[in-house]
């Protein structure tokens, strides 16, 4: 005799099996779909490091160009007065010149 009932059931079971691997998959698939391009993913940290590394470069730039600044103004201090320094500022502000020096002009977006 043939039991109908029990190869239903082995039937369901198989169905239900393709089911519930078929939802972990889409489960999978969803995680790790977010964890590449997500909000907070691989793609945005690689993102964010490259930026912070430009960041960094920039900062590093500016950090030296204070250096050179506050090394100038401290040479132009009423304590230590540089005169070379002094004298290279006046030339320069009032553009003033030695018959002898060598002057090398700039391009300028103005026309003259």
């Amino acid at each position: 005799m043939i039991n109908f009932r029990n190869n239903f059931v082995g039937i369901s079971n198989r169905i239900m099996f393709s089911i519930k691997i078929f939802f972990i998959l889409i489960v999978l698939f969803y995680l790790i779909f977010h964890l590449i391009s997500g909000k907070n993913g691989l793609k945005s940290y690689f993102v964010i490091q490259k930026d912070l590394a430009t960041q960094v470069a920039l900062a590093k730039k500016l950090k030296d160009e204070r250096e050179i600044l506050e090394k100038n103004v401290k040479l132009l201090g009423n304590k230590s007065l540089d005169l070379d320094i002094l004298e290279e500022r006046c030339r320069k502000i009032l553009n003033y010149a030695y018959p002898d020096d060598l002057v090398i002009r700039e391009k300028t977006l103005d026309p003259p």
